[in-house]
């Protein structure tokens, strides 16, 4: 789904203006991206967890060639659905 999308169907919803579902969805995205700038975690409801983890430098091994190699620490965006949306998706692939 595109943002423009979700912004349609936000504001048939909640019978705001498109301009104003606009405004609020660019707040809620900057709010949630200086919470996790900053180290603190965003619980969304009924939808899930986002976080940054530290992710600890590792040695890998490069498919092509077999040679090891060490990657770098970083910093990687972690998302962590709640039980109710993972049933919800199970749900789905029971009805292919």
């Amino acid at each position: 789904m595109l943002t423009k999308d979700l912004i349609n169907n936000i504001a048939g919803q909640t019978q705001m203006t498109k301009k104003r579902t606009e405004e609020l969805l660019d707040a809620t995205t900057h709010v949630i991206i200086k919470s996790l700038m900053e180290g603190k975690t965003v619980q969304l409801q009924n939808l899930g967890v986002l976080e940054v983890k530290e992710r600890k430098e590792r040695t890998i091994i490069l498919p092509k060639s077999g040679e090891r190699v060490t990657a770098p620490a970083k910093r990687q965006l972690s998302f962590r659905p709640t039980v109710s949306l993972k049933n919800d998706l199970k749900q789905i692939d029971n009805h292919d």
